[in-house]
């Protein structure tokens, strides 16, 4: 897990309740602008949507992010995602979409393990990254259980993702062979 320069940076939400930014999240925000201003990326992709708050996460992290002096047009928003399955199936859209092919995922080091193993399961190359330092990972000793009771779920959800983006693959090859006659 190192940082390294990426067509863009990809920062998944995390909770925010009452609309106010989670320290978990901050921390995540901070570590996306230490590396922005370190290193060369073209694009920050937010992700998260309105899952305990009335605005989405990735509204929340864009607003945070021009106000630290990142310029909206290098911030691309994915503002569907309910869970972090969703966040990277969604993100792959956007990525396709602006022709990026290579991205550092940035979370917290709890999720990180996680985040490697959906990636892989929907065939998405991405480098991660997360600050560690024992303050940190002394504070995220709770979260860290979580994390390891969310894995049981995400394979179901993974497993439905592949399923989708199947059927979407399918269906774009429908389209083109109809174009083609």
């Amino acid at each position: 897990m190192r940082a390294t320069d990426a067509d863009a940076l990809i920062i998944l939400g995390y909770r925010c309740d009452g609309d106010r930014i989670h320290p978990l999240l901050q921390e995540r925000l901070d570590t996306v602008l230490d590396l922005w201003r370190k290193h060369h990326y073209q694009y920050i992709i937010v992700s998260g949507g309105a899952v305990t708050s009335t605005r989405t996460e990735a509204d929340i992290m864009k607003e945070y992010l021009v106000q630290h002096r990142v310029k909206e047009r290098c911030i691309l928003v994915e503002n569907q995602s309910q869970n972090t399955v969703d966040n990277l199936v969604y993100c792959k859209r956007i990525m396709d979409g602006y022709g990026i092919q290579t991205c550092t995922i940035i979370s917290n080091s709890f999720h990180i393990r996680r985040m490697r193993y959906i990636a892989k399961q929907l065939n998405i190359p991405a480098y991660f990254y997360a600050r560690r330092s024992i303050r940190v990972i002394v504070k995220q000793w709770k979260p860290s259980w979580l994390e390891i009771r969310a894995f049981r779920i995400t394979r179901t959800w993974v497993a439905e993702a592949r399923s989708r983006i199947r059927v979407a693959n399918e269906m774009k090859s429908v389209d083109r062979s109809e174009t083609n006659l």
